[in-house]
């Protein structure tokens, strides 16, 4: 394993230096391919005056003669070429220079790029051609010894200019790793610290970049979401003590009131003992169906319900206790509305909605429960105007284990797991649920199965 102020040192200098040869490479080809062109194309150029002035002076001087052959020499001299003279049958018959000439024009270098290359043209006097005329030129494009200094400069400055940029890479690489490696630290040690389960001593993670501002963000999300969880389980555990507590405590009593020979084991005491102990029934069912939930095992039976009928059948075992209550219970059920679905399921869902209504309404209110087919969904409604739930705790009724201060300080029962159990069996159903709640107003339960 290497860190990362390393690696980073490592790949900056491998970056400079390949950046660095490359463009040395390619500004070398450059000049020897590239620029090659226009230095052809103006050898073209001067070649042709050259060819004119050997041709004027021919003209002015009516041939040549000492005089005229000294004047073409100085000037191939001055354009640093050999000029070679040749007669109709193709001999020379006079030269500017010798490759050794040259040698001396092009400054001494014994390069073997001094070799020369002739390019021949027409001799022409008063429009008949008498000759040709050679122009002898260095083969390579870059033979004087300036052209030769040039490049030379040109890649001593490529190579400080490599140097500069390896020590640039080794001190920015560190300094800039620091700004990346700061944050990540810090994000790392928030890590074990939620490992540690101390979220409220979380470092605070300051940087400008996206993507570890968003990590950060995360990860303090997670801790938040850790340390309310862990709180919900705190409170479970409190409810689940006191759910188990008092059936087992009313329990107790009566058996050693049987035992002590206080109570006769009437059906009435029986009754009261039958119904501590379903309600421990009912507590440890709940628990193994949030376990399947939480697992995503949860296996329906289909089949084709009449919809209509299962809530009418449910909403009748509910009067009596609305009755008692003396809650105005109210039904909106449209008839003859079917879906596909497990029966068993879908009667523990709206028991448990029903059952939450009836506990959090006062005396003399009113719960309407509804069923309507709409032209794309099947909607069900349970609307009460019991407590209600703050708006704070809207988005959390849903999380296992969750109850609202409102709910607890009632002393209601219930474990805060039923609305978790609730919303996976109706999503199982291809289904949703919201809530739409005003403390002290009530609260309305809209449940919509796509047709």
């Amino acid at each position: 394993m290497i860190g990362i102020t390393r690696q980073l040192s490592k790949y900056f200098i491998f970056i400079t230096m390949f950046s660095i040869i490359f463009i040395t490479i390619i500004s070398n080809v450059s000049i020897n391919l590239f620029f090659s062109n226009y230095i052809k194309e103006s050898r073209s150029r001067d070649d042709l005056k050259i060819v004119q002035y050997v041709e004027q002076v021919y003209s002015n001087n009516n041939g040549l003669n000492s005089q005229s052959l000294m004047n073409i020499m100085h000037y191939a001299y001055s354009e640093a070429v050999i000029v070679q003279l040749r007669n109709s049958q193709n001999k020379i018959v006079w030269s500017s220079g010798t490759p050794e000439t040259m040698h001396n024009i092009m400054g001494g270098n014994d390069s073997n790029d001094n070799s020369l290359a002739f390019r021949s043209y027409p001799f022409n006097y008063k429009d008949s051609k008498i000759g040709t005329i050679d122009v002898g030129r260095p083969k390579s494009i870059i033979s004087s010894i300036e052209d030769k200094q040039f490049l030379r400069t040109i890649n001593i400055v490529f190579a400080a200019a490599f140097l500069f940029s390896v020590i640039i890479a080794i001190l920015s690489s560190s300094r800039i790793s620091k700004k990346f490696l700061e944050p990540i630290y810090l994000i790392k040690e928030n890590a074990k610290l939620i490992k540690n389960e101390k979220y409220k001593e979380l470092n605070e993670v300051r940087t400008n970049t996206y993507e570890l501002h968003d990590l950060s963000v995360s990860v303090k999300e997670l801790a938040e979401k850790l340390e309310y969880q862990a709180a919900l389980r705190k409170r479970m555990t409190s409810d689940i003590a006191h759910e188990l507590r008092t059936p087992l405590a009313t329990i107790q009593s009566h058996i050693e009131a049987f035992m002590d020979g206080v109570w006769e084991p009437n059906s009435e005491k029986l009754t009261i003992i039958h119904d501590e102990i379903f309600r421990l029934t009912k507590l440890i069912k709940d628990l193994s169906d949030l376990s399947n939930v939480e697992s995503d095992e949860i296996k329906l039976k289909k089949s084709e319900i009449n919809l209509s009928a299962l809530m009418n059948n449910i909403a009748e075992s509910f009067e009596p206790l609305f009755i008692s209550k003396s809650i105005n219970f109210k039904k909106e059920i449209q008839s003859n509305v079917k879906l596909s679905g497990d029966a068993d399921r879908l009667n523990q869902v709206f028991t448990n909605i029903l059952s939450n209504a009836y506990k959090y309404t006062n005396e003399n209110g009113i719960v309407r429960v509804g069923l309507k087919q709409l032209k794309d969904v099947i909607r069900v409604t349970v609307e009460d105007t019991g407590i209600g739930i703050p708006k704070e705790d809207i988005k959390h009724v849903f999380e296992r284990f969750y109850r609202s201060d409102l709910s607890r300080n009632r002393g209601t029962g219930g474990t805060g797991i039923g609305l978790t159990i609730t919303k996976a069996y109706i999503e199982a159903h291809d289904g949703r649920i919201r809530i739409e709640s005003e403390e002290g107003n009530g609260t309305k339960v809209i449940i919509d199965f796509m047709r």
